[in-house]
Order: structure tokens, then C-alpha cells, then sequence
């Protein structure tokens, strides 16, 4: 995009305003007063074009008729300039005018708006502004703010922006509008008119309306609106359900009659943001408008909803046109960075990344405990998603041959589950999955203790109201046998009809891989199942915690598989960590191939990157299992983990 050059063109009426104190100096009741406030409304409906330059009527109204309070430089008695605040009229941005065609451009596909952003990019003003517009000049319409909480809606909130703006707007223009409603969370225009002895309302009846979800999202049934904001979307728990309950009321057949927008933030620490990342990463399946994601690492090809880095409309890198500088903000915001750093909370990096991204990856970051690697950990999942490197993997099923032997056959059918969260109406049968079949010997035995399968079992049948999964994962371990090693080479994630089932194949994967079955054991049906299929052999025997006598159990035994103290997950959770930034290999430029590289399941990596103490992480506590079972091996008789084949034929074959 070329240059704007003299963009004050396009703000003659606060132009006009800052110099007199007023908007027109034509007498009221003149023709020449009426032109011009009728001229003024019909560039706020429909916007305004002066030589190449063209702004949208949103765009006209919000730089003309909405003082906001913005950084302004004052020139102090010894000459030199302090920034201050200051109620004025909104200066000209590229970054806003951006924004406004691509409303426009979203209301006529019959699109919305879906917006991830830096944090004091002015959005809540922007939203003010559109809904004053609508107020003054679209007759009947309805206009909606929804919030998780009622303080993002009035004090220093949205509602009390457009609020500000309709008393500016009444007090200096020609468009006062008498009130039938004139309440905190909600006004109404017009007026009442006795017609034969009755009360009827009259005038544009035009409304604005705040309402605050809390924990019920279903309070937006019903409230079709012209213009919906979902405000701080970032922190919303709600809001996937508000926005798929809103969605029908705005259509009429193929018609979208309004327009919904959210936009929001990163960087609140343990912040609901599931629903505005599922949104963004999503936008078609949510009818919004969807774009090139050309900032994510390893995205490219992907499409994502509206993005505004930290770099664009930047103050202090703004010149007097609105161009943004963004080379230059850049390399401020990198040296921001790396004081941050410095910082003593080892969490400030990610909330100032998340508050002031370059990329939607690092809007997204999770601010919680998390000792993950979350920013390498979401370039992987940017890469395996853009690249489908899900289907390394071959999804299908065991079966018994003739002799009595384990099969494995791809199965077209099946799917893996690459979402997480997943939905309730969401298939989670599941499958196996092969990344690489197990290695042989030459006698067709696969070597003891190359592989061990971690696993997370759920509680109930699939009756049960419960989002948890069944998973699985085989782990081959490091060894001078078979490479590559160290990495998941099969997984089970799933939740068929019933755990007998699920089981079947939990036993038929470690029949195949030759290996034991580490598990998390205050549930499920894993040790029953095993006795009665006479399989306790399967199953690894209760962990001895040799390296870490703190986490021995002295009061729990239950023979086979560990139950998971919150000591033990926040010990397992260092163990993963470790493991996930192994280096596997480093090449000529340097660069390090890690463990976390290897992981080609989209579902674990979200996660990982999600994962706190609190939720529900399926993959992530099996992996955790995994960890310890690994431990465990080591920590007893090395001697027994592997048998001296290395004159054998290898084994390796891969599906990738």
C-alpha cells in the first residue's frame, strides 16, 4: 500500500471544529445549515472521496465527530516537548483505514468480523464511534454490546465511549436526539406523541444496548442487532457458544442483516481465550471475513481472521500523514523485549509478547505457569497444520490373521481428533494412529523395553456427560538399535461406545509394540479388563520413584500403573519440559532440531501449549505418564532394556 499524503482532507469537520469551536458558521434554520448537516450525514452513511483519498461513512464519522482522549505533545517553557492526554478528535491511521474498508467490504459479503489486536489500539473507541453512527442515523436499528463482565462495558468501557460521544454529538451538532430510554446499560432514541388519547412512540427509535453475560451466554437469544460487539474477546468464556447462539438471529435466508465483531487481547493471565482463538484460526466455519495468515511462523497457506500487530499505529512511529513506521516500531518493540528479559517474574516476556505481538501466535500465548517452550511449541503446531503433517501418521485398526498374529490395516474411516478442545457433537471414536511400526528382529520378536505406552484413561461410558478422551501414546525409546528414537511412534486418542472397546485396542497397540502399559490408575477400567482377558502382563508395575523419594507413595498401592499427586504433575511437568528441548540434531547453520519437533499429533501440541493445572489436558497427562514410565526403566536394570541384535537385518518401516 502506497503512502497517504495530506490525509487531513478527509477531517474537514474536525478540522473546522478545532479552529472555531464550532462545526458550520451557517445560521440554524438556513438553507446553507441545512445543506450542510445533510451533507455531513450523507458522508457518515456512505463515506467520502476527495482526489485518491476515500474513507468509509464509519471512518468519516469516527475522525470527524468522535473526540477521544489520545497522546498529544506539549511544548514546555525550556522548549522541549512532554507527552500529555487530551480530549480531541482521532487523527488520521493507516491502520484504521485499513480496518474500516474491511468492514465495509465484510458487511457487503454478508461477512463479520472476528479482530485479534495489539493491546491501546483504540478499538473500544472505533466501536463507540460505529455505534453512535448507527444511533443518529440508521432508523429502528439495534445495536448490541455483549461482555463477559458489566465492567468492560461502562466506567472506562465501550458502552460509556459511545455514551461520551452521543452527548458531544447532541450538545454540537444539528443531529440531537430527544430519549424514550436513557439508562446506564441502555438508550433508545425518540420521542412519545398522543395520538387519540394514547402514548405512541415516534422519532428514529434507533438503540443502543449493553449486556453483560457473566457465566449464562444464553442471555443473547433473541437480541437481533444491525451491529453486535463482543468486547474484550480475549478473556470471554462464553463467547463461543454467545456467538453461535447471536449467528442465526442476524441471517434471513442467504442475507446477513447485521454484523457481529469481536475483537480482543491477549495477555490476561489465566484468561478464557479457547473461543476467540477457535474463532480466529476458524473464520469461515463462523461466517467471518478470513485472510492470508502471513504472520504466523510456518502458517503459510492458512487462512485466519484480522490480525493488527503491535507495529501498526504505534505512537511515536506514526508520521504526520498516519503512516505507520513499522520498520522503526519494530526494533523498538525488540528492544522492549529484551528488557523484559531482565525481568524477575520469568512470565513478563510472554504477557508483554501476548500485549504486544508481531504475530497472532504471540497474541495467543498463554500467561499461566506453564514451563513449556509455548512460542516453539506453537510454531510446531503452525507448521504441522499448514503442512498437514498430521498425515504422517496412518489412522486405521488391528485385527487377529489366521495364525493368531496382530494387524495393523489403514482404515479410511476413522478419524483422527486434531482438535482441542473438541466439541460435544464432535466424532470421537478415534483411531490408531502409526508413525513408525514397531522394529523386529530377525526372528520377528521386537526387542523388550524399546517401547512403552503411556496412557490417560476416562471414567465413564460415553453415556456419561464428560469431554474427557481416552489417550495413548507409544514411546520408542533411545537405543543403538533402531533410529529414529526418542519420539511417540503410535497413538490411541479416543472415546468409542463403550471402554471395553477402548481397551481392546489400548491391549491389541501394546501386543504389537511388544510393551508395557504405564498408566494413571484412580480410574478407568485398565486393570480390570487385564484380569480378565489375562493380560496383567501388559501392565507396568506400580512406579518405585527411585530418583525422587518426595513422590513415593506411602499410603497408595495398587500394584500397577501411579496415581498422579499434584507434586508428582508438577514434577512430571519438568520431566516433559526437559524432554520437549532435548536437541536431537544441530545442522551446519546452527539450527537445533528438537525433540518437540517430532510431534506431528495437532491436538497434543495445543495442550501442551494450553496447559495449566486446572483444566482438562487428556494427551498431556499421558504424555506425563510416559515421562515417569521412561524413568522408571532407566532407573532400574539398563542391561535389560535392549538385546544385542546389531548383527540383525534392521526393522524401520515408517509411514513418512
Amino acid at each position: 500500500m502506497s503512502k497517504f499524503q495530506n490525509t487531513d482532507r478527509v477531517r474537514p469537520a474536525a478540522i473546522a471544529f478545532l479552529k472555531n469551536g464550532y462545526f458550520t458558521n451557517a445560521l440554524p434554520g438556513t438553507k446553507e445549515y441545512y445543506e450542510f448537516w445533510d451533507e455531513e450525514r450523507r458522508r457518515c452513511l456512505y463515506g467520502y472521496a476527495i482526489d485518491e483519498l476515500h474513507v468509509t461513512g464509519f471512518h468519516y464519522f469516527y475522525l470527524n465527530y468522535c473526540p477521544i482522549d489520545r497522546a498529544v505533545d506539549e511544548i514546555m517553557p525550556d522548549g522541549s516537548t512532554q507527552a500529555k492526554r487530551e480530549r480531541t478528535f482521532p487523527r488520521f491511521y493507516d491502520g484504521d483505514w485499513e480496518y474500516f474498508q474491511e468492514i465495509d467490504k465484510a458487511r457487503a459479503d454478508n461477512k463479520h468480523m472476528i479482530v485479534l489486536k495489539a493491546r491501546r489500539k483504540g478499538y473500544s473507541y472505533k466501536a463507540g464511534s460505529m455505534l453512535a453512527r448507527n444511533y443518529f442515523f440508521v432508523k429502528n436499528s439495534k445495536n448490541f454490546v455483549f461482555a463477559a463482565q458489566k465492567e468492560y462495558l461502562i466506567g472506562d468501557g465501550l458502552l460509556s465511549k459511545a455514551w461520551d460521544f452521543l452527548a458531544f454529538i447532541d450538545d454540537h451538532t444539528a443531529w440531537a436526539q430527544p430519549r424514550l430510554r436513557d439508562r446506564e446499560m441502555h438508550k433508545q432514541s425518540g420521542y412519545k406523541k398522543k395520538v387519540n388519547g394514547l402514548e405512541i412512540e415516534m422519532g428514529m427509535k434507533s438503540q443502543i444496548m449493553g449486556v453483560s453475560l457473566k457465566d449464562n451466554p444464553d442471555k443473547v437469544r433473541g437480541k437481533a442487532g444491525e451491529l453486535v460487539f463482543f468486547e474484550e474477546a480475549g478473556s470471554f468464556p462464553g463467547l463461543l457458544k454467545a456467538w453461535e447462539v447471536t449467528m442465526p438471529t442476524m441471517r434471513q435466508g442467504a442475507k446477513t442483516l447485521g454484523m457481529m465483531i469481536a475483537f480482543g487481547t491477549g495477555g490476561t493471565e489465566g484468561a478464557d481465550f479457547e473461543a476467540m482463538e477457535e474463532i480466529f484460526y476458524n473464520p469461515v466455519a463462523y461466517d467471518c471475513m478470513d485472510y492470508d495468515n502471513v504472520w504466523d511462523e510456518g502458517a503459510l497457506g492458512t487462512r485466519c481472521g484480522y490480525f493488527i500487530p503491535i507495529q501498526k499505529n504505534l505512537d511515536g512511529f506514526i508520521d504526520d500523514d498516519g503512516n505507520s513506521m513499522q520498520e522503526n516500531a519494530v526494533e523498538y518493540e525488540k528492544e522492549m523485549r529484551e528488557k523484559k528479559k531482565g525481568a524477575a517474574d520469568a512470565k513478563s516476556l510472554d504477557q508483554y509478547m501476548a500485549e504486544h505481538p508481531f504475530s497472532p501466535q504471540e497474541a495467543t500465548l498463554r500467561v499461566t505457569a506453564n514451563l513449556f517452550d509455548v512460542a516453539s511449541l506453537q510454531e510446531q503446531y503452525n507448521k504441522v497444520k499448514a503442512r498437514s503433517l498430521q498425515s504422517i501418521g496412518t489412522i486405521g485398526k488391528f485385527y487377529y490373521s489366521k495364525e493368531g498374529a496382530i494387524k495393523f490395516t489403514p482404515d479410511g474411516d476413522l478419524k483422527q481428533i486434531i482438535k482441542y478442545p473438541h466439541r460435544k457433537d464432535d466424532n470421537t471414536t478415534g483411531g490408531v494412529v502409526i508413525y513408525q511400526a514397531p522394529h523386529r528382529t530377525a526372528e520377528g520378536t521386537v526387542p523388550r523395553n524399546m517401547y512403552v505406552i503411556c496412557h490417560d484413561p476416562y471414567g465413564q461410558n460415553q453415556s456419561a456427560d464428560s469431554t474427557s478422551l481416552g489417550a495413548a501414546y507409544v514411546i520408542k525409546r533411545p537405543n543403538n538399535i533402531s533410529q529414529p528414537d526418542d519420539m511417540i511412534v503410535a497413538s490411541y486418542v479416543g472415546r468409542p461406545a463403550t471402554q471395553d472397546e477402548y481397551n481392546r485396542n489400548l491391549f491389541m497397540l501394546a501386543d504389537y509394540y511388544g510393551c508395557k502399559i504405564g498408566f494413571e490408575n484412580d480410574r478407568g477400567e485398565v486393570i480390570a479388563y487385564a484380569k480378565r482377558h489375562r493380560k496383567l502382563h501388559r501392565l507396568q508395575e506400580e512406579f518405585e520413584m527411585l530418583d525422587k523419594k518426595d513422590l513415593r507413595s506411602k499410603t497408595v498401592k495398587r500394584q500397577y500403573g501411579m496415581h498422579m499427586t499434584e507434586g508428582r504433575k508438577r514434577q512430571g511437568e519438568i520431566y516433559i519440559r526437559d524432554w520437549l528441548n532435548t536437541v536431537r540434531s544441530t545442522d551446519e547453520h546452527g539450527n537445533q532440531t528438537l525433540n518437540l519437533h517430532k510431534i506431528y499429533d495437532p491436538a497434543l501440541l495445543l495442550e501442551l501449549i494450553k496447559f495449566n493445572h486446572k483444566g482438562n489436558f487428556d494427551r498431556v497427562m499421558a504424555f506425563m505418564i510416559g515421562m515417569y514410565h521412561t524413568r522408571e526403566l532407566y532407573n532400574t536394570e539398563i542391561k535389560e532394556i535392549l538385546e544385542d541384535n546389531s548383527s540383525n537385518k534392521w526393522f524401520d518401516q515408517n509411514y513418512y
